[in-house]
């Protein structure tokens, strides 16, 4: 497996897991929000934080159905979610990546048309995520892979034909840069529909890609097996308060108590996975003697 570097961080087989906040739009539009998801993300063990940037005429149409439940507001479409949480302005986003800076933590988002790819890149992002609604829209890929930049690559839905197409898409720009991020589009995901064993089927097809994990599941056992399974990086969507109101992604993330528990249990499978190698350790030489 090749690696992907992304701001001085290599990702890929023999490397620390590169683990994620998805922070996405639960800053609420709030800057000091998004500060404090930035210091918590920084504080419980996370290498990056990544938002998400669109406009909702640019996103969905008015009528699109939505594919998850929001008790509050049950009869409501995609547009109304997104259009609740889509005014972080140009300025905002400066300040929250500047913020990121100070505190010494990678910060990147999700673009969701060619416009926010444009500003993302002026703002000279380490790296570009491309959600899994887009994998199929091969324009748009690229449209983000001649910025020439790193590419967190989601597959939920998709066929491995479909993510052969998209990398196929992607390198033809020059840009081999791509991580793979096996993905279940349900919100939260129940653990019978994670199928892990995808990610390692995928990094048997894809050998020149790190292949990872975008969990949507409740709690923190999925990602470790996931890094047990080999994960080379792990997106969590993240919160400061699992009841906050405004984004309907506050009750399924992670809050920083749960995020730091999955950071040292990810570390600690990490060290517990050792070497391939059968024979006595130097922690078993009291005992062998």
């Amino acid at each position: 497996m090749s690696s992907v570097t992304v701001g001085g961080r290599v990702i890929g087989a023999g490397h620390p897991c590169f683990v994620i906040t998805e922070a996405g739009v639960n800053h609420n539009e709030d800057l000091d929000l998004g500060k404090a998801l930035i210091r918590a993300a920084k504080e419980n063990g996370a290498d990056a934080i990544k938002f998400q940037t669109y406009k909702a005429e640019r996103l969905s149409t008015r009528s699109a159905p939505r594919y998850w439940v929001e008790p509050g507001d049950p009869d409501g479409t995609q547009f109304d979610t997104f259009a609740r949480l889509d005014r972080l302005d140009e300025a905002g986003h400066r300040e929250l990546q500047a913020y990121a800076r100070t505190l010494g933590i990678l910060w990147f988002s999700t673009p969701f048309d060619e416009e926010s790819v444009d500003f993302l890149d002026s703002l000279d992002v380490p790296a570009f995520k491309v959600a899994s609604a887009d994998m199929t829209c091969h324009p748009f890929l690229e449209h983000v892979a001649r910025k020439g930049r790193p590419i967190f690559l989601s597959t939920g839905t998709a066929t491995l034909g479909e993510v052969e197409e998209a990398v196929r898409v992607i390198r033809d720009t020059g840009n081999g840069q791509i991580v793979l991020l096996h993905c279940t589009l349900s919100y939260p995901c129940p653990p019978e529909a994670i199928n892990l064993r995808a990610m390692l089927t995928m990094r048997e097809v894809f050998p020149q890609c790190p292949v990872g994990l975008s969990d949507h599941s409740l709690g923190i056992p999925v990602p470790l097996a996931a890094a047990a399974l080999g994960a080379t990086t792990i997106e969590k969507h993240f919160t400061v308060d699992k009841g906050l109101p405004g984004s309907p992604d506050h009750h399924l993330s992670a809050d920083p108590a749960e995020f730091r528990a999955m950071v040292e249990g990810i570390r600690a499978v990490e060290a517990a996975l050792g070497s391939p190698g059968k024979g006595p350790v130097d922690a078993e030489m009291a005992a062998y003697r």
